[in-house]
């Protein structure tokens, strides 16, 4: 069940990163991340998961964040064949 629902947190912030580098510049990943930490800490006490998992989570959702930004930015600069 946790491995379903980390996989949905990963593949939601990928896009998530993705959609914050067509309008906003890198500086709104910083206030995302900290959203995206208060919602994880926040599910993962309801849920009474154990804080190594919960900070495991945090860690990976950050990082598929900025995979997600990364890898919009670079498609819009990357070169067109012409």
């Amino acid at each position: 069940m946790l491995i379903v629902v980390m996989s949905t947190a990963v593949i939601a912030s990928i896009l998530v990163g993705a959609i914050l580098a067509l309008r906003f510049n890198v500086f709104i990943l910083m206030p995302t991340i900290i959203a995206a930490w208060a919602v994880l800490a926040g599910i993962g006490f309801v849920w009474e998961i154990m804080l190594s998992r919960i900070a495991l989570e945090m860690a990976v959702v950050t990082t598929a964040l900025q995979i997600g930004y990364l890898t919009c930015l670079l498609e819009g600069l990357a070169i067109r064949p012409s």
